[in-house]
């Protein structure tokens, strides 16, 4: 399974909210850490997400995001962000 760089953005800052606040982040919040301007955006990307089994909550409640398979979503970004510095420092 591969994600596009924005979902895992969107796992990653759900990731780190949960760590730091304790508490899973709202879709606005989300909206605003990773600089989308619709929250239309930011439920296809949670969609996506669902569907590859990564993250899962409740429907209709707040704050019930939940990440399925951090370890897979911390890897995958590590790749990304290797993968981002490869292409700027060899070409």
């Amino acid at each position: 399974m591969r994600l596009s760089q924005k979902s895992l953005e969107i796992a990653c800052s759900i990731l780190n909210y949960q760590n730091k606040r304790g508490m899973p982040p709202t879709v606005d919040e989300i909206r605003n850490f990773v600089g989308l301007r619709n929250r239309s955006t930011v439920y296809a990307h949670l969609k996506k997400l669902k569907e590859e089994g990564v993250v899962d909550w409740v429907s209709g409640e707040s704050r019930t995001l939940n990440v399925l398979r951090s370890d897979f979503v911390v890897s995958e970004y590590a790749r990304l962000l290797h993968e981002k510095r490869s292409d700027y420092i060899y070409k």
